[in-house]
């Protein structure tokens, strides 16, 4: 059982829709990782006009922090985390990449994207932190033209 599996599994159901703009839904959902609360913000589908051979990399960046709050990140470690999911924001479009899950908790933040090139992807994100601070992230990206790990999530939410 992969590590995402394990906390798809974990979820408990807390689902209510949002709407960022005409053509997507977003939902939150929250769920628990060795007994530490998590945070679930992502597409209710694939994004209207995308599909998904277009964005067939997977990309997650990974955000490790220390936290007294329950695994939640303080005051300084968010404010920093927005601070990088807006700088983000920018590049979340369908020609390009879609940014489909954030996960909160446990002593980390992670964006995941399907991205057409990750080359090209990864020189724009750099371009567009070149003047910001270093963050803390890691980033890795694996070929998923199917979309299969998103799929897998929005089945086990809607499972409850």
């Amino acid at each position: 059982m992969s590590r995402l599996t394990k906390f798809f599994a974990a979820i408990i159901a807390w689902v209510f829709p949002m709407t960022a703009n005409a053509e997507d839904t977003y939902f939150t959902a929250t769920g628990q990782e060795d007994g530490k609360p998590l945070i679930f913000r992502s597409l209710k589908a694939v994004p209207a006009g995308v599909h998904e051979a277009d964005l067939p990399n997977r990309v997650i960046i990974l955000w490790r922090y220390q936290s007294e709050l329950n695994g939640m990140p303080g005051a300084d470690a968010n404010s920093a985390q927005t601070a990088l999911e807006d700088a983000l924001m920018p590049m979340d479009v369908n020609e390009s990449g879609r940014q489909i899950l954030v996960v909160t908790g446990n002593n980390r933040k992670e964006w995941h994207w399907y991205v057409k090139d990750f080359d090209t992807w990864i020189a724009q994100l750099n371009q567009r932190l070149a003047t910001s601070p270093v963050y803390p992230i890691e980033i890795s990206h694996t070929y998923e033209p199917l979309w299969t790990s998103y799929k897998d999530f929005l089945v086990e939410v809607n499972g409850l």
